[in-house]
């Protein structure tokens, strides 16, 4: 089993009398990525700034490479790739000069000779102008470059994709599982459900402030709710199914949002005057949208 580069344990900050995350524990190993999920407001950017020191905790302990982040946050740092949400860079410098000085701090070779700039489409007029005048996904284009462009073992990334149109999204999403396949260690924080689903192997859902859930893509989908859309050839009174919660209902189809016993629920369709029938394979919206209306009922 691959060595874990990211150990959090019961990590918990307050803002006076207010949770910002509060005993979240989970690893992350090498070479994996790992979504982190959540609503804005959740805790996201709270746990990447703890791991990063640049908050501290009220309680609990982050560990990254086998270093206490507290102890050692420079050098946990120098081997990080990270960027920001709501990425800006410096808007008074051009790009160019914003890359030379990422350069110039990470002690390596500008990052022209990696390729990125091309990937991403970014040219030699692009990087005369001042980062004040690209627009936002140019400037988020940068943003990614800079963190990239070192090779470092863990990259960080803070809703990544804000900004980047569908091409270039695409191309994100090579640059991961290229990074991936090198070894690297992505924590991949986000609310796009869409994105995460492509390319994280495990994700932990954040809901005010807690964990609500660890688990591997495959294991979440099996154990949260699925749609059950059916149409009848003749109405039914008082439809209700066992461990299904009625979503829409047109006529003579329904929608129904299920969990529980499959048995129980079969032998009831088998009753029913189906017309149609599709169960379809719950996609990571459906599960994620079932921890934050379901958790509250359990």
């Amino acid at each position: 089993m691959p060595p874990v580069v990211i150990s959090v344990e019961q990590l918990t900050k307050y803002f006076g009398r207010t949770v910002g995350i509060e005993q979240i524990s989970f690893d992350v190993r090498k070479g994996e990525i790992f979504g982190f999920l959540g609503l804005n407001g959740a805790g996201k950017t709270t746990t990447i700034r703890l791991l990063l020191d640049l908050l501290r905790p009220t309680n609990g302990r982050a560990v990254i490479f086998g270093l206490a982040v507290l102890k050692h946050s420079y050098e946990i740092r120098r081997r990080c790739g990270y960027l920001p949400g709501n990425f800006t860079g410096y808007g008074h410098m051009t790009g160019s000069d914003f890359l030379s000085l990422a350069a110039d701090i990470r002690g390596t070779v500008p990052p022209l000779q990696h390729g990125l700039l091309n990937r991403f489409e970014i040219s030699e007029d692009t990087l005369m102008q001042k980062i004040k005048h690209l627009s936002h996904g140019t400037r988020q284009k940068l943003g990614i470059i800079q963190a990239f462009f070192h090779k470092p073992e863990l990259i960080i990334l803070d809703e990544p994709t804000i900004g980047l149109d569908p091409l270039m999204q695409e191309k994100f999403y090579a640059l991961l599982r290229d990074s991936k396949k090198e070894g690297c260690t992505i924590f991949f924080s986000s609310h796009n459900l869409a994105e995460v689903e492509k390319v994280c192997e495990r994700v932990a859902i954040i809901r005010d402030g807690e964990l609500v859930a660890l688990e591997t893509l495959d294991g979440l989908k099996q154990k949260r709710y699925r749609r059950l859309f059916i149409s009848l050839r003749e109405r039914v009174d008082h439809l209700e199914l066992p461990g299904a919660e009625l979503l829409k209902h047109k006529d003579l189809d329904y929608e129904f949002l299920v969990k529980g016993d499959m048995n129980d629920l079969i032998r009831r369709l088998s009753h029913l005057p189906l017309e149609n029938v599709i169960f379809p394979e719950p996609d990571l919206e459906e599960v994620f949208m079932a921890y934050y209306r379901s958790e509250r009922h359990e």
